[in-house]
């Protein structure tokens, strides 16, 4: 079950990164957008959190949660904006063999990497190469941009993983990252010389999206409780290949051979995670 909600939020991940930022940041700018949809997100939650036990939930660790995952969106939403989102969300993915390594160096996690998570990460590694191409001879923002969210989003599957070690409900851990979406977005925003007005129009998308969102926190915080950092972080590729897809048939992306061989290559890394979890490692 943990693992069935993982790949429904992450899914969901693939349709909002695929539809909404990668169409509506041509109209509003992509930190102000990502804080729209925190703030639509925040409202359900304002009448789901338990404010009285608020006092006794592990500050450090929820601080750190909501501080990576608004600089790592930031970061995303604004390469998005520049480069083709095909592009972006592989690069974005590298993060996913430095939560891997993070995941074994912090104390109360300490995940010894098994024979399947190390093949998963160098399979996806190979795949992420391949899909890449040149594109990492050019260092442009758009890859500098990149490179920095998916330092940033390694930690906060981290920490989102310690959130559920720690059996954080996932109401708490969904409201940490949406406020502090909403509260800095908007900062690093500014800092990057961007727009704060959102037209009216654009509301509607980010409505829907900020409903979405929320729904896929609930789902992936559920599922963390239940599994490994570095098997979420394995299992996370999949929004990067649905965004990939949507893309290809909706905003007319090339698909080139190297995408294919590296996009089959990163669905194929799924399969030693899918078939060796085992109630140790999860």
């Amino acid at each position: 079950m943990p693992y069935f909600k993982v790949v429904c939020g992450v899914l969901i991940w693939a349709v909002i990164n695929g539809f909404v930022v990668r169409g509506v940041s041509q109209n509003v700018s992509p930190t102000m957008l990502g804080a729209g949809m925190s703030i639509v997100g925040l409202l359900p939650l304002l009448f789901l959190v338990r404010w009285g036990s608020i006092v006794i939930l592990p500050k450090k660790e929820l601080l750190l949660l909501g501080l990576c995952s608004a600089l790592n969106n930031s970061l995303f939403y604004t390469a998005i904006a520049i480069k083709d989102v095909s592009t972006i969300v592989l690069v974005h993915y590298f993060a996913a063999a430095l939560a891997v390594l993070w995941a074994y160096k912090v104390p109360i996690l300490h995940e010894r990497p098994s024979a399947a998570t190390i093949a998963s990460v160098a399979i996806g590694l190979v795949g992420l190469l391949i899909m890449l191409g040149k594109n990492w001879l050019v260092w442009e923002n758009w890859m500098i941009f990149a490179l920095l969210s998916a330092f940033f989003y390694s930690w906060e599957i981290i920490y989102g993983r310690v959130a559920g070690k720690k059996r954080i409900p996932p109401v708490y851990s969904s409201f940490t990252k949406l406020f502090f979406q909403a509260s800095l977005m908007p900062i690093v925003g500014m800092a990057l010389g961007q727009s704060l007005i959102v037209p009216l129009s654009a509301w509607p998308a980010i409505a829907g999206a900020g409903i979405l969102l929320v729904v896929s926190f609930w789902l992936v915080f559920s599922g963390l409780m239940g599994m490994t950092a570095t098997h979420f972080s394995m299992l996370s590729y999949l929004d990067r290949i649905g965004a990939i897809a949507i893309g290809f048939l909706w905003w007319g992306e090339p698909i080139t051979m190297p995408i294919l061989i590296g996009g089959g290559l990163i669905l194929a890394a799924e399969i030693p995670i899918l078939l060796f979890r085992n109630k140790k490692e999860a």
